[in-house]
C-alpha cells in the first residue's frame, strides 16, 4: 500500500488531449468525471475486451473512454438523460447535417407532462417548441433521436427562463432579460439560426469522436434507475465511478426542463425521491471506525437533518458495495472529494476504504488530484441544510484491489 500520492491527472495522462475532446462536453452537465481519470484507470488496470462498470455514470464519460479504448461497459444512473447523452456521444453511424432537419410547424405537438412547463417558457416559445419536440418524438428515426436531441435541448433551454451559465435550473434576472429581448426581436429566425449553430457543433464533435477510431464494444446502459439498490447481473473486471457528493441534492432538479421535453415529466417526483439524501437506505452497518468517529462529531452539532444526510449517504453506498463488490473481479477505482459538514471535514475516501477492507479488498493507493474546474454549481447555501456551501479543493481516486 502506497498511502496517498499527490498527482495532476491532466499532466499524468498524456494521451487525453483535453477535457472536452471528441464528444466530451457535448452537453452541459454538472460535476462530470474528467476523462483523464477514467483513461488512467483504463490504461493501468484493464485490457482490451475487458468490462468496466460505472454505477453513477452521469454524463457517460466512462462510455466514451471505454469505446475509444476497446473496453465494454455497464452504465447505470438515476438520471434518464444519461441514455440520450451516451448514445449521442458514442454514435458510430453515418451522419449528415441534413439529419438534423426539424419541422418547426409539425402538425402533432408534444405537450410535456409537467405542470411547471409554462413557468419556464413564454407562451409564444412554448407553442413553437412543442411542435419541434412533436417532430422529435414522432418523426425522427430512433437511431438519430439522441443525436438530434442535443441541439434541440440546447435551443430549448436558450428559449426559456433558465439560466445558461449553471446547470442548476434557475430563473435568473439575466434569463428574464434574455427572454424579454428575444420577444422584442425576430425570435423565430433567431431560434432556427441558433438551432443550426448547435447542430453543426454537435455534428463536428461526433465526427471528431468517429475520427479517433472508436471500437465496436458493448455498452449496457440502464438510465433512470436507482443504482444504490441494484445488483449486477454479470461479472465485470473493474469498477470506475464517481458517486454523488454527500450533500448534492440538486441532481434531478437540474434537468427537469430537459427531462420534461424528453418525455419524463410524469416521473420527476419519483426520480427525485431516490437522490441522496432523500432516499431511505436500509439500516446496514458501515464498517469504518472513521465513519463512527465523524458521526459522533456530527451528532454533537445537534442538527438532526445533518445527521440524517450523513447516515443516508454512507449507508446507501455501503449497501451498494455490499450488493455488488463480489461481481467486480479486479479493481475498484472510486473518485470522491472530501467534504465538510459545517466545520467537520468528512474523508469519504477513507470511510469507503475501511468498509471495502472489511469486505476483503486491499488498498493499493489513493491519488489526490487538485480540482481545476470540475464542480457541481455554485450556491451560497446548501438547499437541504441552509448552511453556507463549500466546495472541496481536492478529489481523491481510491484504488482498491481484490485480495
Amino acid at each position: 500500500m502506497q498511502g496517498k500520492v499527490e498527482v495532476l491527472f491532466r499532466e499524468l495522462v498524456r494521451d487525453v488531449p483535453s477535457t472536452t475532446y471528441a464528444t466530451h462536453a457535448l452537453y452541459m452537465y454538472p460535476a462530470k468525471f474528467i476523462p483523464h481519470v477514467v483513461r488512467y484507470v483504463i490504461n493501468k488496470y484493464t485490457n482490451p475486451g475487458d468490462w468496466v462498470f460505472d454505477p453513477f455514470a452521469g454524463y457517460g464519460t466512462v462510455a466514451i473512454e471505454a469505446s475509444l479504448t476497446g473496453r465494454n461497459a455497464v452504465l447505470w444512473d438515476l438520471n434518464p438523460i444519461m441514455e440520450v447523452l451516451v448514445k449521442a456521444s458514442t454514435y458510430m453511424g453515418e451522419l449528415r447535417l441534413s439529419d438534423f432537419d426539424i419541422d418547426w410547424g409539425f402538425s402533432r405537438p408534444y405537450r410535456p407532462l409537467w405542470s411547471n412547463i409554462n413557468y419556464w417558457h413564454p407562451r409564444e416559445f412554448y407553442e413553437v417548441l412543442s411542435r419541434a419536440w412533436g417532430f422529435w418524438h414522432y418523426a425522427v428515426p430512433s437511431d438519430l433521436k439522441p443525436v438530434v436531441a442535443i441541439p434541440l435541448l440546447k435551443v430549448t433551454r436558450y428559449f426559456s427562463y433558465a439560466d445558461l451559465e449553471i446547470a442548476k435550473l434557475y430563473k435568473s434576472r439575466e434569463a428574464e432579460a434574455r427572454v424579454k429581448e428575444l420577444l422584442s426581436s425576430d425570435w423565430r429566425s433567431k431560434l432556427r439560426e441558433l438551432y443550426w449553430q448547435y447542430a453543426r457543433e454537435t455534428y463536428d464533435k461526433i465526427r471528431d469522436y468517429q475520427y479517433r477510431g472508436p471500437k465496436r464494444v458493448e455498452l449496457i446502459v440502464r438510465a433512470g434507475v436507482d443504482s444504490l439498490n441494484m445488483r449486477l447481473d454479470r461479472d465485470v473486471d473493474v469498477l470506475i465511478t464517481s458517486p454523488p457528493y454527500l450533500q448534492a441534492q440538486e441532481y434531478i432538479r437540474s434537468f427537469k426542463l430537459e427531462l420534461a421535453w424528453l418525455g419524463y415529466g410524469n416521473k420527476l417526483t419519483e426520480l427525485s425521491k431516490h437522490e441522496i439524501p432523500y432516499n431511505n437506505p436500509p439500516n446496514v452497518k458501515v464498517n469504518s471506525e472513521t465513519y463512527a468517529r465523524i458521526r459522533e462529531e456530527v451528532r454533537k452539532l445537534d442538527h438532526e437533518k445533518l445527521l440524517e444526510i450523513y447516515d443516508a449517504y454512507f449507508k446507501s453506498l455501503a449497501h451498494f458495495l455490499n450488493n455488488n463488490h463480489e461481481r467486480v473481479g479486479r479493481v475498484m477505482a472510486i473518485f470522491v472529494g472530501p467534504t465538510k459538514i459545517r466545520n467537520i471535514r468528512v474523508p469519504i475516501d477513507e470511510i469507503l476504504r475501511e468498509h471495502l477492507e472489511s469486505l476483503g479488498w486491499k488498498h493499493e493507493v489513493t491519488l489526490v488530484d487538485k480540482i481545476v474546474s470540475r464542480r457541481l454549481f455554485k450556491v451560497e447555501r446548501n438547499p437541504a441544510t441552509g448552511l453556507v456551501d463549500e466546495r472541496t479543493p481536492t478529489e481523491h481516486l481510491l484504488i482498491m484491489s481484490k485480495n
